[in-house]
């Protein structure tokens, strides 16, 4: 049985905490006299927060732990693609519950995103990982570096850790999720491939566009709205910026 097994399918499963019940929702990212703005110091703030509450197939508790590892990860001695942290001793944490295949999917992709391959994902699966377990793990650790680089940038001191919160993932899988073009299973909706990616964890891609309109721009304006600034920016400035640091960090998309 694969990790996230004692979740059922079903598409009428509730969330054990919804976004409104968030305890950590209200707390400040950051401390800072820089004019930071206030729509990113609330979405890094409110992801926190998410990432502090059950998702779809992990606790609270996990998903802190994977944004903990995820920052063992970055400030790490680097290790090569094909070591393992989960084998190398004193490298990840000893002390919480992930499975070792998903330290060992936290360190790849955040140091080693451009080395994925389709047999190097198969063989994460053939050690007990749900390929939609997978893609929640994508989307956190995804989301952690784009919020913790920020801070590393400015000089300022990552978001704290808070405390985990109660409750169980609730195992939503979409009825039409199914593997078509991509590695994981995706739903049957029209978009970019980053949205696709996440689609098989509804939530997740909810989180991923979220974070990403603070950062870039709103959904609808991807395709919609190409000439308008946006804050001190011309759109074809934050596309240049967003093609360079893109090759720089290797994406594949």
């Amino acid at each position: 049985m694969g990790f996230g097994w004692r979740f059922a399918r079903s598409e009428s499963v509730r969330y054990a905490v919804g976004a409104s019940d968030w305890k950590n929702r209200d707390m400040s990212a950051y401390v800072t006299k820089l004019p930071i703005r206030k729509e990113l110091d609330t979405a890094h703030a409110a992801a926190m927060a998410e990432w502090s509450a059950p998702g779809t197939w992990w606790t609270g508790a996990q998903r802190l732990a994977i944004v903990a590892e995820v920052r063992r990860a970055r400030d790490a001695e680097r290790l090569a693609p094909w070591q393992a942290p989960s084998l190398v001793e004193g490298a990840a944490s000893d002390s919480h519950e992930l499975p070792s295949p998903i330290v060992d999917v936290v360190w790849r992709l955040t140091n080693h995103p451009g080395t994925l391959t389709a047999d190097w994902y198969t063989s994460i699966l053939a050690r007990g990982v749900e390929a939609l377990a997978y893609v929640e793990v994508v989307s956190i650790v995804a989301q952690v570096n784009c919020v913790d680089r920020f801070a590393d940038a400015l000089g300022l001191d990552r978001m704290s850790i808070p405390e985990a919160q109660d409750g169980e993932p609730s195992g939503e899988v979409p009825v039409d999720a199914e593997v078509r073009l991509h590695w994981v299973p995706t739903r049957d909706i029209r978009g970019p491939n980053v949205w696709l990616a996440l689609s098989g964890v509804p939530d997740e891609l909810t989180a991923r566009s979220r974070l990403s309109a603070a950062h870039y721009v709103e959904g609808d304006a991807v395709f919609a709205d190409v000439v308008s600034d946006r804050f001190s920016l011309q759109r074809v400035q934050m596309e240049l910026v967003a093609a360079r640091t893109s090759k720089l960090n290797e994406c594949f998309y």
